[in-house]
């Protein structure tokens, strides 16, 4: 076992596979959501398999997350020869093509994936798969346009599933929840450039922008098919309020007892696991408890395997999003 682990424990810090379970929650929250609604009959997503959804969908989380993972570390070779030197490459754990293999195999797997969702959905996956590259090679170093890449690639990975989705409310919360953390993270690391006045306007912004764009697209979908525009009411919202509220709690506490880098990467782990807070929170707004019992069990596992994953030291400080 132990040597098992030692081969296999590179894979998982180069690709930094321990926090993918948010990106792959947030997958399977839209699934759940298009096949409970008959609306969606024309979208593949509604009538596969549920269990052949939920494993192309988690197999196009994955294949996104590595190839994201394995590409930063790729282009940051010198700069963690110097400050990063335990890292997989630097290190020699693995080499330089091996992880070019790693990095093309991902996006190939992220690509096939989501064929079986349609050609729209396919878009949205080649759409998410260029944010990486762009963010990789540049986003990450102007951080009002890299935290809000990084939110928008959740948002054309959410849209792969279902690329009609009208109930748009989930998808912007995922979106700033992201936006959120990118910035605290990076201010907690101290990364350079930093967040100046400028930087702060331009990443608001960005967000009020992208914000209008992500409500806007669930309304003007929701007009043109004669749906509900988005089905938020109140009682929608209540219960996603309340998980923002107790994870912006959460968040605090952690942080505050260790700030810094330390700091920065439980809040990464953390707000990877609230996206499956968050899905339960929707449904049972939605009053969909079947759903939000679902979500929330796949919350308890993945912050108990998150956890495992953890304590083995799988584990490795990365970026929040597909960079994590």
């Amino acid at each position: 076992m132990a040597a098992f682990a030692a081969r296999i424990m590179p894979a998982f810090q180069l690709t930094r596979l321990s926090l993918v379970f948010g990106a792959v929650a947030d997958a399977w929250f839209v699934i759940l959501y298009t096949r409970g609604d008959a609306r969606y009959n024309h979208v593949p997503a509604y009538t596969m398999p549920l269990l052949v959804d939920l494993v192309i969908a988690a197999i196009l989380s994955i294949g996104l997350f590595a190839f994201a993972g394995t590409l930063n570390d790729l282009l940051d070779q010198r700069h963690d020869a110097t400050f990063s030197p335990d890292r997989p490459l630097p290190s020699g754990r693995i080499r330089a093509g091996q992880a070019v293999v790693i990095a093309i195999g991902s996006l190939l797997a992220a690509i096939t994936a989501a064929i079986p969702f349609g050609n729209l959905a396919l878009v949205f996956a080649v759409l998410a798969a260029t944010g990486i590259l762009f963010y990789d090679a540049v986003g990450k170093h102007l951080p009002a346009i890299g935290i809000t890449i990084a939110g928008l690639i959740h948002v054309a990975h959410m849209m792969v599933p279902n690329y009609d989705m009208i109930f748009t409310p989930p998808v912007w919360l995922v979106f700033t929840h992201v936006m959120v953390i990118a910035g605290i993270v990076h201010g907690l690391e101290d990364k350079r450039p930093r967040f100046g006045r400028i930087a702060v306007a331009s990443a608001v912004a960005a967000w009020i922008f992208w914000s209008a764009v992500i409500l806007g697209l669930g309304f003007a979908r929701g007009a043109d098919a004669g749906f509900e525009p988005s089905g938020v009411r109140v009682d929608t919202v209540l219960w996603p309020t309340m998980a923002v509220v107790v994870f912006a709690v959460l968040a605090w506490r952690k942080i505050r007892v260790v700030p810094g880098p330390l700091g920065a990467e439980r809040l990464r782990r953390y707000g990877a696991m609230w996206h499956a807070v968050y899905g339960a929170a929707w449904f049972a707004g939605l009053g969909r408890w079947s759903d939000a019992v679902a979500m929330g069990v796949v919350a308890f596992l993945g912050i108990a395997v998150m956890t495992t994953l953890r304590e083995l030291a799988f584990d490795d400080p990365g970026v929040v999003g597909y960079r994590a």
